[in-house]
């Protein structure tokens, strides 16, 4: 396969996580950048990656620092990047950053929410139990993992 072409079933393949990411939350070019980078298993550079997608460089520099700040991908040389082959670690290094990112924080703010519930008087304490039930399960399931 030279640079920049893909078969059919690679471009089926990159397109499919492409509209499967947003699904979950994820953006989607960074998901085809991924799923193009994993299926040529070999580091890259970012004008192939872009002429093999049709995205610009620009677009493809910004999808490869978001897939960087998830630990998606590493940078392999000057302007080249790969990412790893085991889907399980992939999918573990993006849970690990989706935690980071948002279960911490949700956290953060039921429990202020609770609290402030416990002290607002004027409220219905049908809430503060509402939230705090809430908060539970959060906290569970943060358990959980």
């Amino acid at each position: 396969m030279s640079a920049g072409t893909l078969s059919p079933t690679m471009r089926q393949f990159v397109d499919f996580l492409g509209e499967l990411g947003p699904r979950w939350g994820l953006q989607a070019d960074p998901c085809r950048v991924h799923a193009y980078l994993y299926l040529v298993g070999r580091p890259a550079r970012e004008a192939d990656i872009a002429a093999a997608l049709g995205l610009d460089v620009d677009a493809v520099a910004a999808a490869l620092a978001y897939l960087a700040r998830w630990r998606m991908v590493s940078s392999a040389d000057a302007d080249q990047w790969q990412v790893g082959g085991d889907p399980w670690e992939m999918l573990m290094a993006g849970l690990d950053e989706r935690r980071r990112d948002e279960i911490a924080p949700a956290l953060a703010t039921l429990r202020a929410c609770h609290a402030g519930a416990l002290r607002d008087h004027a409220g219905s304490p049908s809430v503060a139990r509402r939230i705090g039930a809430v908060l539970d399960l959060a906290e569970d399931l943060a358990a959980i993992d």
